[in-house]
């Protein structure tokens, strides 16, 4: 049976809903890149479809591209306009559900960037050139293992979506709110063991804000570094006392 395409990219690389396309524009297939043609509903249902009929075009190949074109252009448009992309998820530390703003200190977002040791569907950049979030959208292939040794090595996040059918691409917004998985390579972004971290070292006057941590007062370096101020301070103060006569 033909997949009713619903999709299409435009000259200018957007992704294009059929409700939204024109007689006479020109659109592409966003997983093969040929031509497509709008078929305007006069039999059928309106949809896309590929002009050359034997193209060799996937709907698990369109369903992964597009997928990730539209979803590339939410977070996109998320940053351009200083706005969150909040993630709900259950975390693999605590076992407790979690949300968070994943745009914070986020300045750019790049697809199949190379991180030498893999190619992942999407990085999140952050200030300091860092890759602390990775998005991996799954069809019928998981991640590759280098993805998540990446992660393991840099304690990067994995958010993992999986993907099923054509219906998918109606939902991106919801899909990426509520992903299949998130890992956490390191027990420092969970939220609650950060906050067991806090109570244990004592820090005074900790926010919590979006499940990241606003720490106030100081550190745990420098009350480190009290600490040992001190202990020489009285070191020394012994060392210095005349000894006393027998």
């Amino acid at each position: 049976m033909e997949v009713l395409y619903k999709y299409a990219e435009n000259v200018n690389g957007k992704i294009i809903h059929i409700n939204n396309a024109m007689s006479g524009e020109k659109y592409i297939c966003p997983e093969c890149k040929e031509k497509f043609t709008f078929k305007n509903g006069k039999i059928r249902q309106r949809h896309f479809s590929h002009s050359n009929s034997s193209s060799n075009c996937t709907g698990e190949g369109y369903l992964h591209k597009t997928f990730k074109k539209m979803l590339l252009e939410l977070i996109r448009n998320n940053l351009s306009s200083n706005l969150p992309l909040i993630v709900n998820f259950k975390c693999n530390i605590c076992n407790m559900e979690h949300n968070g703003d994943i745009l914070n200190e986020i300045i750019e977002v790049k697809d199949e960037h190379n991180l030498e040791m893999c190619r992942p569907d999407i990085v999140l950049i952050n200030k300091k050139n860092a890759v602390p979030i990775i998005i991996e959208i799954v069809d019928k292939h998981e991640p590759e293992v280098n993805v998540f040794n990446f992660c393991k090595k840099n304690s990067t996040v994995l958010i993992r979506i999986k993907i099923e059918t054509i219906n998918d691409l109606e939902n991106v917004n919801k899909k990426i709110s509520f992903p299949s998985n998130v890992f956490f390579f390191n027990q420092l972004n969970c939220p609650n063991y950060q906050q067991y971290i806090i109570k244990e070292q004592r820090i005074p006057k900790i926010i919590l804000n979006n499940n990241r941590i606003i720490q106030k007062g100081p550190t745990i370096e420098q009350l480190e570094t009290k600490k040992r101020r001190q202990y020489y301070a009285i070191k020394n103060s012994y060392k210095n006392k005349p000894k006393r006569k027998k």
